[in-house]
């Protein structure tokens, strides 16, 4: 009976004696716009480029700190299995106006949103790094050539453009759907040969679909 009493108190004990796993340390490398998906539903994707430090000898689950990423409203679990060492890992985010218009439209503007990489251990709060991130949309250029007009899209997302062409007196309606960093045509209803050559300019809105909408005027 003494035996089978001495077994849980041994075991009690080697626990005790058990080294603490130390927490990792981490630093954000650089962050990107992935790309703006359409379907199901409009949805941004964020990529955060993460260098995690594990100073224990063995791996180490980040599950067990209770670490998440915070982006703006949202809050995502972070379920790496880290090696002893240096890693880096890709974290991603995927924002849904649904879900986090706010904070996907803070991120695509000169405010941006804040980002924490946060856990927990023994009752004690980690932060491992605290930042801001921001992509505000760049304005598209324009090119003519003849009649036709085309717009450059700098951004990392598509656009879809649309408004009015005022040109000598007259307004038309125009409208382009514009890829990633590419240049898509500038389609005008009901214009008519002949009034290229006159001034104009183009009064726009540009739309990141499901988030956000902005205006612009371009001179041709």
């Amino acid at each position: 009976m003494a035996l089978i009493r001495f077994f849980p108190a041994l075991i009690l004990f080697l626990a005790a004696c058990a080294p603490r796993p130390a927490p990792p340390e981490a630093t954000l490398l650089g962050a990107d716009l992935l790309g703006l998906e359409l379907s199901p539903e409009p949805t941004l994707v964020l990529g955060l480029r993460v260098a995690f430090q594990n100073p224990n000898p063995f791996p180490l689950p980040l599950a067990a700190f209770g670490t998440r990423l915070r982006v703006g409203e949202v809050a995502v679990p972070v379920e790496v299995n880290l090696p002893p060492g240096r890693r880096e890992e890709t974290l991603t985010v995927r924002l849904t106006p649904r879900q986090a218009l706010a904070t996907g439209r803070a991120l695509l503007s000169r405010e941006g949103v804040e980002v924490v990489l946060e856990g927990s251990t023994l009752g004690q709060n980690l932060t491992f790094f605290r930042t801001r991130l921001a992509f505000p949309l760049e304005p598209v250029r324009v090119r003519r050539a003849g009649v036709n007009v085309f717009l450059e899209n700098p951004n990392p997302l598509p656009l879809r453009v649309e408004g009015r062409l005022v040109l000598l007196g007259q307004s038309f309606r125009v409208e382009a759907d514009l890829p990633a960093r590419g240049e898509g045509r500038l389609q005008v209803v009901g214009f008519r040969p002949g009034l290229e050559r006159g001034t104009a300019r183009l009064e726009l809105t540009l739309q990141v679909p499901g988030f956000l909408q902005t205006s612009l005027v371009l001179s041709l």
